[in-house]
C-alpha cells in the first residue's frame, strides 16, 4: 500500500498513544493487529512511535471479514498466541471486532491482568487526526471516574430522547454474580497505562452490561449502527426482557441490522448500556466515533467486553454491535446526568 504524507500527522497521535495513554517501556512488546482492509499509515505510525523508544514491535495482518459476519470476532490461532507474548496489544481491524473481543484478550486483560489493551478497530486514519482524537484525556479521564461512582450508586439508568427513545436498564451489583471480581461499571477513557486494562482510541464512555432480562423499552436509532450504516431515517428497535423483540424501519440500514440479528445466535441479547462523555467527538455518521460523543447513547447488542463470570458467559455470541442514540436525556434512579449535550451532575 502506498504511504501518504499524511503519515506525518499521525505521528502526533501516535507520540501521544504509545507515549501517554498506553505508556509503553523501553522493555515491553507491542503487538499491531491488522487486517487485510486496515489502512496500514495507521500502523506504521504506532510502529514508529514504538520504535522511538526502543520498544520490540510486531505486525500481524489477518483476514478481512468482510461478508462474513459469522466470522467478525473470530481471530486466527496464530494471532491467538501472539497475544500470549506481548505486554500490550493494539486491535487496528478494519473489518471487525475480532481481536477486541477474543477470548484471549479477555483473559489476559481482565483475569490475569498481564496484558493491557486497546481497540482501534473499525476506523480510519481520520480518526486519529480530528474529533475526539483531539480531546484532553486528562479531563476525560476525570469525567469518566465522576460518572462512574455516580452509576456505581445507581440501581437503573434511563434513556429518553425527542425522537421518542424511551429505554431503562438496571446496573447490576456484585450480589447478581459472585464469582466476578467486577469492576460491574467500566469505563473507557482512553488510558491503558497498566497491566490489566483496556481502552480505546478516540475515547470517552462509561458504560455497563445490564442486569439480566432487565432492559426494557423503545430506541429510536437516529445514529449510526456498527456493521450496517447511518441509516436513511430512524429505525425503531424494541427490547423486552432483555433481548430485541423487533425492529422496525422502511431503510435498507432497517433490513440489514433485522438480517444481522436473524442471521446470528443469540445477536439479539442486550449486552451493553454507554453513556458517551467526549466533548471533541463528531456525529459524522461514523459508529465509532459517535458513539464516544457527549450527548449520545449507545446500546451493544451480542457479546460485551469486560465482564467475564457474569450471566453473559453463558452465551457464545460471535458479534457485538452498537447502535447510536442521538442528543439523549440520561437519568440514573431519576435523576438527569447527561441533557444537552452536558454532563449535568
Amino acid at each position: 500500500m502506498p504511504i501518504s504524507p499524511r503519515i506525518i500527522d499521525l505521528s502526533q497521535t501516535a507520540h501521544l498513544i504509545i507515549h501517554k495513554l498506553l505508556a509503553v517501556r523501553p522493555d515491553e512488546e507491542l503487538l499491531l493487529i491488522a487486517d487485510t482492509e486496515t489502512n496500514m499509515e495507521m500502523v506504521y505510525s504506532l510502529a514508529a512511535a514504538a520504535k522511538s523508544i526502543g520498544c520490540e514491535y510486531t505486525i500481524a495482518v489477518m483476514p478481512s471479514r468482510t461478508g462474513q459476519p459469522h466470522l467478525l470476532n473470530v481471530i486466527p490461532r496464530v494471532i491467538e498466541k501472539a497475544f500470549e507474548g506481548a505486554d500490550v496489544a493494539i486491535g487496528l481491524t478494519r473489518t471487525s471486532f475480532g481481536p477486541s473481543l477474543a477470548p484471549i484478550q479477555s483473559e489476559l486483560v481482565f483475569e490475569k491482568k498481564t496484558l493491557r489493551y486497546y481497540s482501534m478497530a473499525l476506523r480510519d486514519p481520520v480518526s486519529m487526526t480530528r474529533g475526539g482524537a483531539l480531546a484532553d484525556y486528562d479531563a476525560l479521564k476525570e469525567s469518566a471516574a465522576k460518572l462512574k461512582k455516580i452509576f456505581e450508586a445507581g440501581t437503573s439508568l434511563t434513556i429518553n430522547t425527542a425522537a421518542g427513545t424511551d429505554f431503562t436498564a438496571e446496573i447490576p451489583k456484585p450480589e447478581d454474580s459472585p464469582n466476578f471480581t467486577g469492576p460491574f461499571v467500566r469505563v473507557e477513557d482512553g488510558w491503558a497505562d497498566k497491566p490489566g486494562e483496556e481502552a480505546a482510541f478516540p475515547d470517552g464512555e462509561v458504560f455497563f452490561a445490564p442486569r439480566e432480562h432487565s432492559a426494557r423499552g423503545r430506541l429510536i436509532v437516529d445514529g449510526p449502527i456498527e456493521y450496517v450504516g447511518l441509516p436513511g431515517e430512524p429505525v425503531e428497535v424494541i427490547i423486552q426482557k432483555g433481548k430485541i423483540t423487533a425492529v422496525n424501519g422502511r431503510s435498507s440500514e432497517a433490513r440489514q441490522l433485522s438480517d444481522l440479528l436473524d442471521r446470528i445466535e443469540d445477536a439479539d441479547i442486550i449486552g451493553e448500556v454507554a453513556v458517551g462523555i467526549n466533548p471533541a467527538s463528531l456525529r459524522d455518521g461514523s459508529p465509532q466515533e459517535e458513539k464516544k460523543a457527549l450527548g449520545n447513547c449507545h446500546i451493544g447488542f451480542g457479546i460485551a467486553r469486560g465482564f467475564p463470570g457474569t450471566w453473559m458467559a453463558r452465551y457464545q455470541n460471535l458479534i457485538h454491535s452498537d447502535m447510536n442514540i442521538r442528543d439523549v436525556s440520561v437519568a440514573i434512579d431519576g435523576k438527569i446526568i447527561v441533557e444537552n449535550d452536558r454532563i449535568v451532575c
